[in-house]
């Protein structure tokens, strides 16, 4: 099976309906669209499709019948109504998906039940580039305050969750990820500058460290050694160098601050 372009598939998103047992959500995908077809075409109901198609009449008889598609179908028409669905690099709608990525990495989190996504509002507040990010995506959200003097959250409302697998297609992490083996998503590879730059500054508003006396700044997290050098070199390279993983942190010289204009 070919896979369709750009950087959210149809057969990608589908794995987040299986657990990764590819290519199952998918083949459920090809034979709602195929017994929904032959029955519009032969204007016949559940039991001829079924016969005709050699598939379950059990499983056609919701689909067909009562017009109820499987949840990984509405998934994919959800994402495609958004153009989050085979989006590239240059779409408005990747631009949003870019930075929140960002943000599920540095600030933020999708629940493993469900793929719910919900972002933690920097110092900005209501004015962080997260909710601008949202509105990029189209999604309705809401911030929840008062959470036991930890910072205000933003939530995505209605469609949240297929917005969480798309996050999660285009590799940000599910789960709690201090538990989890972390890797930069793979689209920053072969991404333009900008994209590039734009997945750096997201993150940087949320985890650099500024200091009183100097204008150097550093991220700390507890995260695996080879997550953070990639971390690092790919600060160093939208910097144009000055950066540098150290021990148990990575530095950001006055300089390179200055130059991705962060720096007080």
């Amino acid at each position: 099976m070919v896979e369709s372009t750009g950087l959210v598939s149809e057969q990608a998103l589908a794995r987040t309906y299986d657990g990764g047992a590819y290519p199952e959500a998918y083949e459920v995908v090809e034979q709602y669209r195929r017994a929904i077809e032959y029955a519009r075409k032969h204007d016949v109901g559940s039991s001829a499709t079924a016969s005709a198609l050699d598939l379950p009449r059990s499983r056609l008889r919701t689909w067909i019948d009562d017009s109820g598609a499987p949840d990984v179908v509405r998934g994919i028409e959800t994402a495609r109504d958004y153009g989050w669905l085979n989006c590239s690099y240059d779409d408005p709608e990747f631009a949003g998906l870019n930075v929140l990525v960002a943000n599920v990495f540095s600030g933020g989190s999708i629940a493993e039940q469900y793929y719910r996504p919900s972002f933690s509002l920097n110092r900005r507040s209501e004015d962080s580039h997260v909710i601008d990010a949202l509105e990029l995506t189209s999604v309705d959200y809401q911030v929840v305050a008062d959470r036991d003097s930890r910072a205000d959250e933003i939530r995505p409302t209605d469609d949240g969750t297929v917005l969480g697998r798309v996050l999660a297609t285009l590799g940000a992490p599910i789960g709690p990820k201090a538990d989890q083996h972390l890797e930069l998503p793979n689209y920053l590879e072969a991404a333009p500058a900008d994209v590039r730059e734009t997945f750096v500054y997201a993150y940087l508003e949320n985890r650099a460290i500024e200091h009183d006396e100097k204008e150097t700044l550093h991220i700390q997290e507890e995260r695996n050694r080879d997550y953070l050098s990639a971390l690092a070199d790919l600060i160093d390279d939208v910097a144009d160098g000055g950066v540098a993983l150290r021990d148990r942190h990575i530095v950001i010289s006055a300089d390179a601050a200055r130059r991705l204009g962060t720096a007080r």
